[in-house]
Parts: structure tokens; sequence; C-alpha cells
């Protein structure tokens, strides 16, 4: 059995890979050299057009019609209908930051139209994920005549039903799983997700905002309505000025862009040009939360990228909703004043600090009981605690599935809800939610996608029992796949062709995320010509390297202790990612080291 590392790092020694070459013939890639090459056939990128198209999005090419939804112009002329007669409409989100951002961009452009509008977010703790009666039943009394739902509500078929009662249309705008019996999906006035009653929408792969985004790109667009289209071109901005409303909806591509980003959907097609561009959008935001979060956060005036909405902007939203409520973070996103905004801001900043310590205490214990399970040879990890947060069990299972190469579930007991609940997060190619779905006659509910799921448990089935159905069905599941704990990287490089050229063809990959991940290549046989540890403690490691008189340096972050495993003059491996770093006005390439090892044959 491999053996476990310090908990900071790599849990696994993973074995090496190199993702085989792609079987399809790509010859009209041989205008760009191998690796990039082989690295376009991987994404399935196989012809010089479709190359062009990657590497260049392009918002009114790959941007798509939003009247391609069939139920868009149904939702369209409901909200016109709704907002001329003053009913109360209630955007009901979630609350992480698809659900947030979301239900910022309806808001935003509902309220400036001038509908009543109202925002609802659930408490993760005391109420949980999608829509419930007894909160329909609070809007219904608060007069609500509209429910639009944001990343949630395609699993709430009953609720959509219950509203139905109360005299509530229910516009869905979601992306998340949905039941295949088609009596399972809800009767709601109009359904905005890209799988569900799309079928001429090309597109399939938005996140939550983005299908909430396509409701006001409908809203923007809608010329079947005079009145309202003159209603729209009349409207004015802060300042008396008339709206440019195609500029107007690319100012939203900030939350956009952030919301697809941090729900890990992948970065092609539409998603693809939604992110180009609302990195540009967010670099010179209007949005005074977004100016105050980045202020607060110490990363202004630096070039926001997708690593700063993934490790800075992203958490901070996400850690209202974990830890206290995410009416916060909304607050926040549409805040208007500097002061208003400024305190939102810090008080996130706070939030955000103290969920890094529980998550992290959570996290040493759910990683003795994950290492037990390893050790005893589970395919499939599966853990419960008596005062695991909700708000942070997604993070910890994320971090375990990683450290292990297992999928992974755990389970708390809810107190306020006086249920036991929990999270599942899975591996590359895994469909977890396979394994909820074999469970389901154990479970109240779940839903979610292929990678990550919530579930509870009904109140009559014990932890042991579940935890034998759900390892049963996993194991049962895994047996064609490999679970062997695996360092998957894109291309083998030689030191010598690590340079400009090569790197200008590889920053052309950007924006990274799901589905396009920063390239990661070995680099075999380098030596180590100086090596020293850097930062607090000693935390990180930094080496010069060296092959045939080409000499890069590199950065191992969080990899300190690695330190005295390796010696000058030693023949290594890198696995690697390749980057530009900027000192004092000094470019200069680096590799940021994923793991190194004595050299060997790959």
């Amino acid at each position: 059995m491999a053996q476990i590392k310090e908990q900071e790092e790599i849990a696994i020694q993973k074995q090496w890979r190199i993702r085989e070459a792609s079987d399809e013939n790509y010859e009209e890639l041989t205008i760009y050299p191998p690796v990039i090459a082989s690295l376009l056939a991987q994404r399935g990128i196989t012809t010089s057009d479709a190359a062009a198209v990657f590497f260049a999005p392009d918002y009114e090419r790959d941007v798509h019609d939003p009247f391609l939804f069939d139920d868009m112009e149904k939702a369209v002329r409901r909200l016109i209908t709704a907002i001329r007669a003053g009913e109360r409409i209630t955007i009901h989100g979630d609350y992480d930051v698809d659900g947030v951002s979301g239900s910022t961009v309806l808001y935003d452009t509902l309220t400036l139209f001038g509908g009543n509008v109202g925002v609802y977010l659930p408490h993760r703790e005391t109420e949980g994920y999608g829509m419930h009666n007894t909160a329909i039943d609070e809007l219904a009394a608060q007069g609500t005549k509209v429910i639009i739902t944001v990343d949630c509500g395609i699993a709430n078929t009953d609720e959509t039903a219950h509203a139905n009662t109360l005299g509530i249309d229910v516009i869905i705008t979601d992306h998340h799983q949905f039941s295949e019996d088609p009596d399972r999906i809800p009767k709601a006035y109009a359904i905005i997700h890209p799988r569900v009653h799309a079928d001429r929408y090309p597109f399939k792969h938005l996140a939550g905002v983005g299908s909430a985004f396509k409701l006001v790109q409908g809203m923007i667009q809608a010329e079947f309505d005079p009145e309202f289209a003159t209603l729209r071109a009349s409207l004015t901005d802060n300042e008396g000025n008339p709206i440019h409303w195609e500029a107007y909806q690319k100012w939203l591509l900030d939350l956009v862009c952030t919301a697809t980003i941090t729900d890990c959907m992948p970065l092609m097609g539409e998603n693809r040009a939604f992110v180009k561009y609302g990195l540009l959008v967010l670099n010179k935001t209007r949005r005074t939360g977004l100016q105050w979060l980045l202020r607060t956060a110490g990363v202004e005036g630096k070039t926001v990228d997708t690593r700063t909405i993934g490790f800075t902007i992203g958490p901070r939203i996400n850690a209202a909703g974990r830890m206290e409520h995410a009416s916060i973070a909304f607050e926040l996103m549409t805040s208007r004043t500097d002061g208003h905004a400024s305190s939102l801001a810090q008080r996130l900043e706070e939030i955000n600090t103290a969920r890094q310590k529980l998550t992290e205490r959570v996290y040493k214990e759910v990683f003795a009981m994950a290492q037990e399970e390893y050790d005893n040879g589970a395919k499939i990890i599966i853990a419960q605690g008596e005062e695991w947060p909700m708000g942070i069990l997604g993070l910890v299972a994320g971090k375990i599935a990683n450290a292990f190469s297992r999928p992974v579930i755990l389970l708390t007991r809810s107190d306020k809800r006086h249920l036991v609940e929990g999270t599942s997060r899975s591996i590359e190619g895994f469909s977890i939610i396979d394994v909820l779905h074999a469970t389901a006659p154990l479970l109240e509910r779940y839903g979610g996608h292929k990678a990550a799921a919530g579930l509870a448990m009904k109140s009559t089935v014990s932890f042991e029992e579940f935890k034998i159905a759900a390892i049963e069905a996993g194991t049962k599941l895994l047996e064609k796949f490999d679970i062997t704990p695996t360092l998957l990287l894109d291309a083998s490089m030689q030191l010598p062709d690590i340079h400009w050229e090569f790197l200008e063809h590889l920053a052309r990959f950007e924006p990274h995320g799901h589905g396009n991940a920063k390239p990661m290549f070995s680099v075999p046989e380098v030596r180590i010509t100086g090596l020293q540890t850097m930062g607090i403690n000693n935390k990180h490691l930094r080496m010069t390297v060296d092959k045939n008189g080409t000499s890069r340096k590199a950065i191992g972050f969080s990899m300190g202790k690695r330190s005295t495993e390796f010696n000058p003059g030693d023949l290594v491996d890198l696995a690697c990612e390749i980057e530009e770093n900027e000192w004092q006005g000094r470019r200069e390439i680096q590799i940021r080291l994923i793991d190194i090892r004595k050299s060997t044959t790959l």
C-alpha cells in the first residue's frame, strides 16, 4: 500500500502517466509545434478551423441566440406582463457563487426595467438546497406571483406543483442533473435549462448563471412586444445617458465569468467566450462590491485571471453561504456605495478566514478516517461526523478525493433539520451520482452533478446501513475503472524546448478552467544546479535546473519539506506547469512544480 505523506502535500505518491495521444487524424494541426497540436487534439480540436475558433473566442460568433431555448419567449412574455402589472417577482437563488451571481444579474436587470423584485436565498444549514414549501408559502404570503429560480429548481417537482396551487408561476433557470422520468420534470411555467426543453440550443454546458444570463439576454433582445421595446429604449443609466444594451449585457459578464469558473463548468464553446470577455470586464469592473472585495483581499491592481477567481474571489463569495448567509454576498454584489461595500467586503474577509480555519480542522479529522479506509483497501471513502458543518463539507470532500484518488461521501448530523445529510465528490471520469442512484431507496433526497452531489438520508436509515450499500454500489461501479493514484500529464517536454516562442503558443490556451485545464508537463532528466527553501517556515521550494546549457528557475509552492530529498547535482524529473513570471519589470520563464522525483524512464 502506498505511503501517506504530509497532509499539506499530496497524500499519496502518485504514478506519473502521460496522457494518451488522440486516435484522430489531426494533420491540419501540423502548422503548430507537435506538443501544441497534441494539446489541441486532447481537447477534441483536430482541424485548423476549430483551432482558430478555440484560440480566438468571439462574443458575436460564440454566444448564442437566447430564443433558441424553447421556453424563452414564454418566460420573457410572462416577465413583461409582471413588470407592467407591478406583480411581485421573487428570484429564488442558490447560496453559492453560481446562485448569488445569477440572482444578481437578474435582479439588476429586472429592477432596471421597473420590476417589483425581491430575492430569496435559502439558509444552507436550516433549509438546505433548492426550493421548499415553507419558503414558497412565505413568498406567497408576501404577494409573489412569479418565482424565478437560479441554479436550482429542476429537481423541485413537488415544490413547483405546490407553487402552482398557490397561483405562483415558476420560471426555472438551472443547469443541474434532472430526472430521466418525464413525469418528474417540474410543471413550471417555463424552463431555461441547456438540456431540458432546449433541443435547439447548441451549447449544453452552461452554469446556473449562464442560464440566468440567457434570460437577461432574452429580456434585452425581445422584439415581439413594441411597447416593451419602447420602454427599454427610453431607459437611462445613473448619469441620465441612454443605455447601450449590448454594452450593458457585457458588463454583466464579470459575474457570469466568476460563477462559470467557480462552478467548474467546461471552458469550451459559449463558456469560453463568457470567460474571455468576462475577464476583460472583471479587470475593470464597475461593480462597487467586487472592487472592494478585491481591495480587501489584497489583489487590487493585480491582473485578475481564472486563478484569482478560483482562489480569491470565489472562496470569499462562497464563504457567506457556507458560514453565515449568502445574503451577505448578494448584498455586496449589489452594493452601490463605497462605505456599504467596504464594510461588507471586510465582513466577508473575516468570514472567509474563519472558514479556512474550520475547514482545516475538519479536514484533519476526515483525513485520519480516510487514511484508515484507504489502508483497508476501500475504493470509495465514506465517513460521518457529528459536528461537521455542511457549509464546508464540500471543500473537505474535494480535498480528500484529490488526496486519496477515491470518490468521497461525507455525512454530518444536522440538529437544525434533524437529518443526516452530506455531500460527495468524485474523481475524473467517474459519476458519483450513479452511486446515489443505486442507494436512492435509503435517501430522502439527492441531486447534483457527476462530479459533485448532495444527499440526505431517510430518518429510518442508519449510517452503517447506508455505508454498506454505498460501498457495495461504488465498488461494483468502479470494477472496470482504474483508480490507481495517478498524476496525469499532458505531454513530455525537453528543457531546451521551453522557450519564449513555445510560451507564446501556450498562452493562447487561456483562459484555463474545467475542460481546458492548464497543461501539465513532464520535463525529464534535468540537473539540479541550485536548491533552497523560501517563505515563512521555509514552506516553499525553489530550484534552478539545467540541461544541455539551458537553465530555468522552478518553484514548488508548499513543497519546502521535500528539499531534504534532493541535492545539487541530482538528476531529476519534473512534473510542472510552465508560465511567465514578472518581477519588478523583468520577465522570465518559470517552472511551477507539481511533483519531483529522481530521474527514471516515464
